[in-house]
């Protein structure tokens, strides 16, 4: 959690998304077992090694499961392999923020 205004108990804590509760929310499950709802303008993602899954936060492809191939540090983009889905296999480049390591 990266917002200063949800307090002191909260900020810095770690989690894991648990479901989406709308467009621009979700329920998130703290490390000590709190289970939270935040605005995704409070939370930022985790981007994990080569080769690690990935869930789809934001985007065409939100909610799509995806393989992390390569990281593009020039453009801040990642590239991805959807590995779920209609859309199987498909090759994607996501900004950093449309993605995060799947828990």
């Amino acid at each position: 959690i990266i917002s200063k205004s949800l307090g002191s108990d909260y900020y810095k804590s770690k989690g894991v998304v648990k479901k989406m509760v709308d467009d621009y929310s979700g329920q998130v499950k703290l490390d000590d077992g709190t289970i939270v709802k935040l605005d995704q303008s409070h939370v930022e993602t985790v981007i994990p090694s080569l080769g690690r899954q990935m869930l789809v936060v934001n985007g065409a492809y939100r909610g799509s499961q995806a393989t992390l191939e390569s990281i593009d540090e020039k453009k801040f983009c990642l590239n991805l392999k959807i590995s779920s889905g209609p859309t199987r296999g498909r090759q994607i480049q996501v900004p950093y923020e449309d993605a995060s390591k799947l828990a």
